[in-house]
């Protein structure tokens, strides 16, 4: 699963001097990639960049750059950057804000200004986002607000971004959210930029023909059938893009490369995802991040975690599975992992309001809203066919949401979502949807919610426990407040043990069969260990196969099936 978060930056430029209306200002950019060692994990990109038809005064934030991420050791190097324009070299100040750093020029510069530096890509800095800048065998790639130092000004820019891949191998190339090879952007805002994804080397890519919006490609060489997976990927593709109504399937692009730090992780952006895989990625496995991942496509917006990632969740198997491309089974596991998450989680009623700000540093939050998200999906899905007998669905109240910011270019508001439920359910809609935001009601759907061939049953699961901290639930590097008699008391840990993880946190709490490996140091002492962390059991719902559906073990390829509603 993707935690699917895309870190970026809004900063308002408000001393700069902005072109006149009539005539764009124009922003040109060089990449050349050099020095790449993929042994070494090593590499640096090249930038040259010519800005006309634009100023900035002295000591303005002029060019600004995110130099870490999430669980980075260190942050990427920008080296020798320099800035001139007309009237010669122009010194800068580089300062920090909020972790991100900015360069301020020592006087005004306008005309043509040029800027070069070089990126400094080092795979040690680690991180968790596959985003992250990062050399995987002949290739690099990154986000464009990691990888680049971009000029910050207000307005709108024509925008050439050129490749030089003379320092590579023969038959590299270079490919980025919105082109294969070198592209151009009417005019808009500078910072597109941060949001795009950028790729160049030896390049593989998955399908080769071109028929379709859709193409994955990486320079690594994974240890699993990545091609066949992004066959599968295609055609899940394929079917969303008819499933969410587009006229016409729109331009996708997946960005894969290896991530030993969370092999697990997307990072969605616009019209594309950049994702991770190691050392045990399965084509299986990566068929659910994939299923979640592509729905942000289509659904992403601003309204917040409990609708982006929620309906990500609740998509993630239901579109492959009504896709005929998942077995039944395999979506059942599906509902009943997120439902297990979901009903032994300890902070189960924290209002919505709680969740950002305790999004990074305690998983409790980071997947709850994720999980309740999905279930209030499911309970709308219920409630919506049955008040409607059967001729609607919460489908019909996403399309509408997809087709608000695709077809009238409106970003949809959270007004706009309690608006379309209260059409179909009244007040009981509003009531529902209040009481998920507070955290106040339970997200219990009713026995067909995920379509005839499921019946809600009641069970018992053990609710995650790490057996050390707390309340928080963090990546704790030494053990304190070990609870007596835990699952990692039995295993053997003690008060004031180092640990290094050699799971996914995150993994394990997703999963209630998975143990988690620890390598400990006890002073002089280092020894490896494993447990379930897992401790009381607490009675939730679960779904079965409904005997008398009669449901196939894979419904057929095409469009939705009725099996699905």
């Amino acid at each position: 699963m993707k935690n699917l978060l895309l870190t970026t930056l809004a900063i308002a430029a408000t001393q700069a001097v902005p072109a006149r209306a009539e005539e764009a200002p124009h922003l040109s950019i060089r990449l050349k990639p050099v020095a790449l060692d993929a042994a070494a994990g090593t590499g640096e990109l090249d930038v040259e960049m010519r800005l006309s038809g634009t100023s900035a005064p002295g000591g303005s934030d002029l060019i600004v750059h995110q130099p870490g991420g999430p669980r980075m050791t260190k942050g990427i190097t920008i080296a020798d950057l320099r800035l001139s324009d007309a009237e010669g070299a122009v010194e800068t100040r580089r300062v920090m804000k909020d972790g991100w750093e900015f360069w301020q020029p020592a006087r005004a510069v306008g005309g043509d200004i040029s800027l070069r530096y070089r990126t400094q890509i080092d795979n040690s800095a680690g991180g968790i986002l596959s985003s992250i800048p990062y050399v995987d065998g002949p290739g690099l790639s990154g986000i464009g607000s990691m990888l680049l130092a971009l000029p910050r000004l207000p307005g709108d820019f024509d925008i050439d971004v050129r490749w030089d891949l003379t320092a590579l191998p023969a038959g590299a190339t270079g490919v980025t959210t919105h082109a294969d090879g070198d592209f151009s952007l009417a005019a808009g805002p500078i910072s597109r930029l941060d949001h795009t994804l950028f790729m160049a080397g030896l390049i593989k890519s998955e399908p080769r023909d071109g028929s379709s919006g859709f193409k994955a490609i990486w320079t690594g060489s994974p240890q699993f059938d990545l091609a066949g997976a992004m066959q599968w990927s295609a055609a899940l593709y394929r079917f969303n893009s008819r499933f969410f109504a587009d006229p016409a399937e729109p331009r996708y692009r997946i960005f894969l490369r290896e991530n030993p730090f969370n092999p697990s992780n997307g990072t969605a952006t616009i019209h594309a995802f950049a994702m991770g895989y190691g050392k045990d990625t399965t084509a299986e496995k990566m068929k659910t991040i994939l299923g979640h991942e592509m729905t942000h496509t289509w659904t992403a917006n601003e309204l917040g975690k409990w609708y982006t990632e929620g309906n990500a969740v609740y998509y993630q198997a239901r579109l492959p599975w009504s896709a005929g491309l998942i077995p039944t089974d395999r979506y059942l596991d599906d509902i009943n992992l997120t439902a297990a998450r979901y009903f032994t989680s300890e902070v189960i009623h924290a209002p919505d309001a709680d969740v950002l700000p305790n999004f990074w540093e305690d998983l409790r939050y980071n997947v709850l809203s994720y999980d309740r998200g999905a279930m209030y999906f499911a309970v709308l899905n219920g409630e919506i066919r049955h008040a409607s007998g059967g001729t609607r669905s919460v489908d019909d109240l996403i399309r509408a949401m997809v087709a608000m910011q695709r077809d009238d270019g409106k970003m949809p508001t959270e007004a706009d979502w309690v608006a379309l439920v209260e059409k179909e359910l009244g007040a009981k809609g509003v009531s529902l949807h209040r009481g998920m935001i507070s955290g106040e009601n339970l997200m219990v759907p009713r026995s067909d919610a995920f379509g005839p061939c499921f019946r809600r049953v009641k069970a018992k699961v053990r609710r995650y426990d790490l057996g050390f901290g707390g309340p928080q639930l963090k990546r704790f590097a030494v053990v304190e407040k070990l609870r007596p008699g835990s699952a990692a008391a039995k295993a053997g840990l003690r008060n004031g043990d180092r640990i290094e993880y050699r799971d996914s946190t995150e993994g394990t709490l997703r999963h209630p069969d998975m143990k988690l490996h620890l390598k400990v140091t006890r002073g002089d002492k280092i020894f490896e260990t494993s447990y379930l962390p897992r401790g009381t059991p607490v009675a939730i719902y679960q779904w079965a196969r409904a005997p008398a559906a009669n449901c196939p073990a894979v419904l057929p390829q095409g469009e939705p099936h009725d099996a699905a509603s």
